[in-house]
């Protein structure tokens, strides 16, 4: 979901309450609080060399202690509307930033309305190799190994 289509759902039900749904299908506790928005630019070279630029705008999630508090679809506008300051292009892909044991980021994929409240969905993020053919890399490989600490064998490929 971009930041354009974002507003334009939070025009469209101003009144409801928002929830988080992360990808297990758990539902963030409906007293958080978004207490940043945030541009985030990165700048990288991928495993092949080329160097990339990308751009996201990070909503950051915070639980609190507060039980009562209740965001509206409404509130969230008019935070999103000081972050006019910030130069956000309207397409920017939008990622929620969550503290649990750590912080975790979720892409927020899509949004529906379910009892009376605007549901965000949330995607767990993937690293992804974005030079397969310099690096060797099987795009559809099964599953990723997990590395253990002590080896220094980075692989025939060349691709670290």
């Amino acid at each position: 979901m971009n930041l354009s289509e974002l507003r334009q759902i939070l025009n469209d039900k101003k009144d409801l309450s928002l929830r988080l749904q992360l990808p297990g299908g758990q539902i963030v506790p409906e007293h958080f609080h978004v207490t940043e928005i945030g541009k985030v630019s990165k700048d990288y070279i991928d495993c092949g060399g080329t160097r990339r630029k990308s751009e996201t705008c990070v909503l950051q999630i915070l639980v609190s202690t507060d039980q009562d508090h209740r965001l509206a679809a409404e509130k969230l506008d008019m935070i999103l509307e000081k972050s006019g300051v910030l130069e956000l292009h309207p397409t920017v892909q939008l990622e929620a930033e969550l503290q649990s044991d750590t912080i975790s980021l979720y892409s927020i994929s899509n949004a529906n309305e379910e009892s009376g409240s605007l549901v965000f969905h949330l995607e767990s993020k993937q690293a992804a190799c974005l030079a397969p053919d310099k690096c060797g890399l099987e795009l559809n490989a099964p599953s990723l190994p997990v590395f253990e600490s002590g080896g220094g064998d980075c692989g025939s490929s060349g691709c670290c």
